[in-house]
């Protein structure tokens, strides 16, 4: 990981704080949608962007931490 975080755990748990929230507005926004589909309907542009918006978000941070982790490792070996 970077030597400029001072704090390395709050990172850490920031960034999974930030990935949790943004998986539950998915689930969120998927439930109001089967709940209530008529009034969904009118922002349906809006909820495409907002969830490819979310999954790329949510997938970058398990993509860099999955990256950083495999790093350490090679790393602790050599």
């Amino acid at each position: 990981m970077n030597e400029l975080i001072p704090d390395k755990k709050a990172y850490q748990l920031n960034k999974r704080i930030m990935a949790y929230l943004a998986m539950a507005m998915m689930g969120i926004v998927t439930v109001a949608t089967v709940v209530w589909p008529g009034q969904m309907a009118e922002a349906d542009s809006i909820l495409m962007a907002q969830y490819l918006a979310l999954s790329g978000l949510v997938g970058a941070y398990f993509g860099f931490s999955a990256k950083s982790n495999s790093s350490t490792k090679i790393e602790a070996k050599s």
